[in-house]
């Protein structure tokens, strides 16, 4: 697989080939969370609450691979788009072998403290086994997970988004085997569901330990600890923390999600929340994916210095995304009820799932002019401005909506909160992109 000609003078074809494959791989790794979702429903309401409520402590972890990953994706492509190879190169090694160390601490950390763990997400009565069953061993999936979600990037970032998706197919083909054969046949209920996804991350990050050593990528990883890698990831840290941070408080807000749906409603509360959410995850990462994948085209614009690129690239970027979630809009407005049934039977999870899936899917448009809008800060190394913006839906902007209409109409409320976070958020991602044609662009960071 060659890598993609960042400088190809056919924007469009560029941008389509170096979001899609992304998109698709974000696709699958959301399709895995919604075929995840209907085998462990089959075995009942509290199991899928179980698993449910881990979904925010995997995305805990996750935001440190995600904050590498941008960070590392866009600072290796302005080095790239600059014409410095070794550097990119370099920046990618310090990067990983930093998330190394931090995935096998975060792991350890979670399983200590898996317990406390369960009463903060409020997992109690029928719940609390299943959920200690499962997360007793997602907590290993999530150091995994943190490191293969560097490993995406960093392909993404050197133009081989092909690779990238090929493996996230091969990963999510091999869980998908695994969990029936595990969850069922094996008799394991959802610790099979957990270890399936132990087993596929491991065969994946085996494949791309493969790929990093091999003269297939520009970016040969040489992950080493020290001094003198740590100094150099300041250009990493700088896009990647606000970025983890973004992704640490969605994943804080769906804790919080899970336990006011629970507080409100009980374990059918719970439940529906989590079908509500995944579906919500589902919609929006394959638009995220194409805005992620789009901006490695993005930096290298900005590297060369090339503004009417870089603004051209951005606005046709942000007008695919948009109209991508205005269709998943129409489907979950108008499919709510028959979409909820896929993932349970139970009468009294359906009704409170039916109305809160509506209400996200009005988010789905604004969130795709935020994605694209982000992307495009970050690119640039505007910092603040895109830890501003990302915060917004799931942070500062939406928590004292949250509590607002959590207060006024309970379960009935969640939902709402969330979609007009990111409604108002999506208005100021309008006018981000409407100043991009005359914005300076800062090239590679010193």
């Amino acid at each position: 697989m060659t890598a993609l000609n960042l400088a190809s003078p056919d924007l469009l074809r560029t941008l389509l080939r170096a979001g899609l494959p992304t998109a698709g791989g974000l696709s699958i790794n959301a399709a895995h969370q919604g075929v995840d979702s209907y085998f462990v429903g089959q075995l009942g309401p509290e199991a899928l609450a179980a698993v449910s409520l881990a979904l925010p402590l995997t995305g805990l972890t996750a935001a440190i691979g995600v904050g590498l990953g941008i960070g590392t994706a866009a600072a290796a492509g302005r080095a790239l788009g600059a014409g410095r190879k070794q550097e990119a190169a370099r920046l990618a090694s310090a990067a990983m072998a930093l998330c190394l160390l931090l995935a096998a601490l975060s792991a350890a950390a979670l399983w200590l403290a898996r317990l406390p763990l369960l009463d903060v997400l409020g997992a109690t009565g029928a719940v609390r086994e299943p959920a200690l069953q499962y997360i007793s061993i997602l907590t290993l999936s999530a150091g995994l997970g943190m490191v293969q979600i560097l490993c995406d990037f960093t392909a993404i970032g050197s133009g081989h988004a092909r690779f990238s998706l090929f493996s996230l197919i091969f990963c999510f083909t091999l869980n998908m085997a695994l969990d029936p054969l595990l969850i069922f046949t094996v008799g394991l209920g959802v610790r099979g569901a957990a270890l399936a996804t132990v087993l596929a991350q491991i065969a994946t990050l085996a494949l791309y330990g493969w790929y990093f050593t091999s003269s297939r990528t520009p970016l040969r990883l040489r992950p080493r600890l020290s001094g003198s890698a740590l100094a150099r990831l300041w250009p990493v840290l700088r896009i990647g923390l606000p970025e983890a941070a973004s992704v640490l408080g969605a994943s804080l807000a769906f804790l919080l999600l899970y336990r006011l749906a629970g507080e409100h409603e009980g374990t059918a509360g719970q439940a529906a929340m989590g079908i509500a959410l995944r579906l919500w995850v589902l919609a929006t990462l394959p638009v995220e994916g194409f805005c992620l994948g789009a901006q490695a085209v993005l930096a290298y614009a900005a590297g060369a210095n090339n503004t009417a690129r870089f603004a051209r690239a951005a606005l046709t970027t942000a007008a695919i995304a948009a109209a991508t979630a205005s269709l998943f809009l129409l489907t979950g407005l108008l499919a709510a009820p028959q979409i909820s049934a896929l993932f349970t039977l139970d009468p009294a999870v359906q009704s409170l799932a039916e109305p809160a899936l509506a209400a996200f899917a009005l988010s789905l448009p604004a969130t795709a002019l935020r994605h694209a809008a982000q992307v495009s800060l970050q690119a640039t190394a505007r910092a603040r401005d895109a830890a501003l913006l990302g915060l917004a839906p799931l942070g500062w902007l939406f928590l004292p909506l949250l509590f607002t209409t959590a207060g006024f109409w309970g379960f009935a409320g969640l939902a709402p909160a969330l979609s007009l976070a990111a409604l108002l958020t999506g208005l100021a991602a309008v006018l981000i992109l409407l100043r991009l044609p005359h914005a300076t662009l800062k090239g590679l960071p010193a």
